[in-house]
């Protein structure tokens, strides 16, 4: 039985074949960072040392290849400046998964000196009404968070030494999947006055490059380019510069499946009109 081109079983083994050609073939392409990924990658570094950032790592296993890219290369930033990171998640799967992106990084070699509750600190998963939480981080964070994901007491960390709110944050980012960057906006970074960027999925990007515009965030990394454009800043190539090739691989398959489609499409009308 003859299968047409355009059936899902020669699709998608193309479409298969594409991205692990992108992968194994290391084809270095010229990246010209966004100025909107430029804008956090520049605020973060003009941070004075001992500043506190707080990431808010909102995605789960779904969204992994778009943002923890720009995780780990925002964790490895502010370790490298010496800021104090303060992560945790409104996400219960993605509780897990943030812990380990803070433990990749913390364990490589030149981040031997930078210790656990004294230069970053993973607090996990924290349930509830998203705005009431943020609230109650902006009143304490020690009775919101008394234990960090290992179950370890908050109260004793040197890292709360100066940090008891989000009013003692420097900066808020929210890597998220979904729309918790609205609830950590508003109640948030909006509330008491902290300036805010956030980490999204290529998808979301869109809506809020408005808040962008509106200056209620001031910054913005988007998908898998934004991590290879903060990875580029950086000057470290990872998975988000590697992922690039086969990204573009993709784009150049779907765009070439359209055209195909297309003209199949207008080749099928003259032949019934023809046969009329």
């Amino acid at each position: 039985m003859r299968v047409p081109w355009s059936d899902p079983r020669v699709i998608f083994p193309l479409v298969a074949g594409a991205i692990a050609l992108g992968l194994l073939v290391h084809v270095k392409q010229p990246i010209e960072p966004q100025e909107s990924v430029v804008a956090v990658h520049d605020y973060i570094q003009q941070l004075p040392k001992g500043s506190a950032v707080l990431l808010a790592v909102d995605f789960d296993p779904q969204a992994m290849a778009e943002l923890r890219p720009m995780t780990e290369a925002i964790i490895e930033q502010c370790l490298d400046q010496d800021l104090h990171v303060v992560g945790m998640t409104f996400w219960p799967l993605g509780a897990q998964l943030g812990y380990d992106m803070f433990k990749t990084v913390a364990d490589e070699p030149r981040f031997r000196d930078k210790e656990a509750g004294r230069d970053y600190v993973y607090l996990g998963y924290k349930p509830g009404d998203l705005s009431q939480v943020i609230t109650n981080m902006g009143e304490n964070l020690l009775t919101t968070f008394p234990q960090d994901y290992r179950n370890r007491p908050t109260g004793t960390m040197p890292i709360f030494r100066d940090v008891k709110s989000l009013r003692n944050v420097k900066y808020i980012i929210d890597l998220a999947a979904g729309s918790t960057p609205d609830a950590w906006i508003i109640f948030g970074g909006d509330k008491y006055n902290v300036p805010m960027a956030v980490g999204c999925t290529a998808i979301s990007g869109p809506d809020l490059y408005v808040r962008l515009k509106n200056h209620q965030i001031n910054g913005l990394v988007a998908g898998l380019r934004g991590a290879a454009d903060y990875e580029t800043l950086l000057q470290k190539a990872g998975l988000g510069v590697g992922g690039m090739f086969a990204q573009s691989l993709i784009h150049v398959m779907i765009v070439l499946f359209v055209i195909a489609g297309n003209v199949a499409f207008f080749v099928g009308k003259r032949r019934q009109r023809r046969r009329g």
